[in-house]
């Protein structure tokens, strides 16, 4: 009669087996999950963002050096978004600390922190920014030039006009002719002249656009050329993507300032242009200023 009962080698080989498909079946693919898992919350924690002002400032100052430019981005994001809560005395004094403390660190971390002051519209940080106009870094000046024309600051007119004259570099000089139209005080009005017979196309162009939003019409002469694709077409270094933003941006400032000057190349423009989206806006532009166009479309 056979022996029904295993042999010490077949339960040793029964045993393995099992172990094998223990390891397969479960253990293998448990620790697969839990590895997983581990990553993810690593992941999470590295990558971890907040909206809360207070906790990205305070990642500016105590934060690795990436962390500081990261936080400070964020910071000017948050701020940015129109949603966003109302800043404590308290946080505006620590952010305008932060912000002059960051004048020996990372260029970036000063720019975005110009750039978050710049969001909240507050003519507190002011001071602060007309002094980030001295700076030696050509980023972190251009950054308070834009921060200044968005808070509006008004006693900073004189100091970027100053600045334009001195300034070797064209997009420093252009923020700062931007900035100055975005501030919007009468005080800029006889520096933005001054600037519409700049060497450089792009700053006159700008200095125009400015002035037409305030109401004056010293450049609407050059309004008139950007609103002619031919004269456009004079211009190599502009590719058709930029030209039709320089034609949007001219109809719209043809829409706030009204002059017959514009008339002629707006019905040009609404009949004849090659892209309909700039056709429409012209018409638009006529319709809303100037009847007598109206009735020749």
């Amino acid at each position: 009669m056979e022996n029904i009962n295993l042999t010490d080698e077949q339960k040793k080989s029964e045993n393995s087996r099992i172990y094998v498909l223990f390891y397969s079946f479960f253990l293998i693919p448990f620790m697969i999950a839990v590895f997983g898992a581990v990553f993810f919350l690593l992941f999470k924690f590295v990558t971890y963002e907040t909206n809360d002002v207070e906790e990205l400032l305070n990642q500016v100052k105590i934060g690795s050096a990436s962390k500081r430019w990261q936080s400070a981005f964020e910071l000017a994001k948050v701020l940015n978004n129109p949603d966003s809560n109302p800043l404590s005395s308290s946080f505006k004094d620590q952010l305008s600390s932060a912000y002059e403390r960051s004048i020996h660190d990372d260029p970036l971390v000063r720019s975005y922190l110009a750039m978050a002051m710049g969001a909240t519209q507050d003519t507190t940080f002011g001071n602060p920014l007309i002094n980030g106009l001295e700076d030696k870094s050509l980023e972190t000046r251009i950054a308070a030039i834009q921060a200044l024309g968005m808070i509006k600051y008004a006693a900073a007119v004189n100091p970027i006009s100053q600045l334009i004259k001195t300034a070797d570099n064209e997009s420093e000089r252009l923020s700062a002719t931007i900035s100055l139209g975005m501030i919007g005080d009468d005080s800029a009005v006889p520096h933005l002249v001054k600037l519409l017979e700049d060497e450089e196309a792009n700053i006159r162009w700008d200095a125009a656009i400015a002035l037409a939003k305030m109401g004056n019409d010293s450049g609407a002469y050059i309004i008139e050329g950007l609103l002619d694709r031919d004269y456009l077409n004079k211009f190599n270094e502009i590719d058709p993507v930029e030209q039709n933003k320089v034609l949007m941006v001219a109809i719209k400032t043809a829409s706030i300032l009204f002059d017959k000057r514009f008339e002629d190349n707006l019905i040009l423009l609404s009949k004849n242009d090659k892209d309909l989206s700039i056709r429409d806006a012209a018409i638009k532009a006529l319709e809303k200023n100037y009847s007598n166009g109206t009735n020749k479309l």
